[in-house]
């Protein structure tokens, strides 16, 4: 008998388990007054049972729907994150075509401002500002495009430098804070006459050549004079600061902040032609630059 159960347990136990819920289903669709004490037991013993097949139904259900809906939110969020990046990307490219666009209708606006010169605009290629070195960028256009030495470079807040050397399509603009660099200039408030020479440094210039006895005060705008035989009059250098008016001597002495921050320079306008003004140069024998 033993041997017999052991041969055919698997159906046996296939047969309790299609039974046990038929005789549930019967033992249901009585009313309590027909239950015999058989279906009494039999409820008794499988009523835990169908309960912890319920919670184990439900649960593995709603194991299965969190995961189904765990995993979507996922996606979804992998999704959001992905297209939040796309939209900071063309945030930036946009914001950056902005600047771009504000900066050349800038340049468009300073050749307008001045029909009697010719421009050429260029972008800036290349940066080399060696504290022990030439205080250069490289631009992107060159003695091919008719550029030649000591052209003037601007763009609209004033003067960058000049042209120091050129090749076929590309050319070194000596910046207005190189120490070899000396701007004639004048107050723009007062006329008064100086020069500004560069320092090395992106933030500070020298004020020279400035008389102790003329009206500068910190804060004064200096532009271009056009007596340098380079550049045109007018354009914005620099601001006067640090100024010191020493007992003795012939000229004060002072800085200069740099209207133009060279290390942000991206487009500039070279000017090719129009820059000197005969009616403000030197005459013949005359002072030029500064002593």
């Amino acid at each position: 008998m033993l041997a017999l159960l052991k041969r055919y347990r698997e159906l046996l136990l296939v047969a309790v388990l299609l039974l046990v819920p038929l005789a549930v289903y019967f033992a249901h669709a009585k009313r309590p007054a027909e239950l015999s004490p058989v279906d009494r037991v039999l409820l008794a013993v499988t009523a835990p049972l169908e309960k912890l097949v319920g919670a184990a139904v439900t649960g593995t259900m709603e194991g299965w729907s969190g995961y189904v809906a765990l995993r979507g939110a996922h996606e979804r969020a992998a999704a959001l994150s992905a297209e939040n990046r796309r939209l900071q990307l063309a945030a930036q490219e946009l914001q950056q075509q902005r600047a771009e666009n504000e900066r050349l209708r800038r340049l468009i606006a300073l050749s307008e401002s001045e029909p009697r010169r010719a421009y050429l605009g260029a972008r800036v290629i290349g940066v080399r500002l060696a504290p022990a070195g030439l205080q250069l960028v490289t631009i992107d256009k060159g003695a091919d495009d008719g550029l030649a030495r000591d052209m003037p470079v601007v763009v609209a807040e004033g003067v960058v430098g000049r042209i120091h050397a050129t090749a076929g399509r590309s050319a070194d603009v000596l910046l207005a804070i190189d120490r070899n660099s000396s701007i004639a200039v004048r107050v723009d408030r007062t006329r008064a006459r100086a020069n500004v020479r560069g320092l090395g440094r992106p933030d500070l210039c020298r004020l020279d050549y400035a008389l102790r006895s003329e009206d500068v005060i910190e804060g004064d705008l200096l532009v271009t004079s056009g007596t340098d035989a380079t550049f045109p009059p007018g354009l914005p250098v620099g601001h006067a600061t640090r100024l010191q008016r020493a007992a003795h001597g012939l000229f004060l002495e002072g800085s200069v902040v740099p209207a133009v921050d060279p290390t942000r320079l991206e487009e500039v306008l070279v000017i090719t032609s129009g820059a000197r003004d005969p009616s403000l140069l030197p005459a013949a024998g005359g002072p030029g630059v500064g002593p």
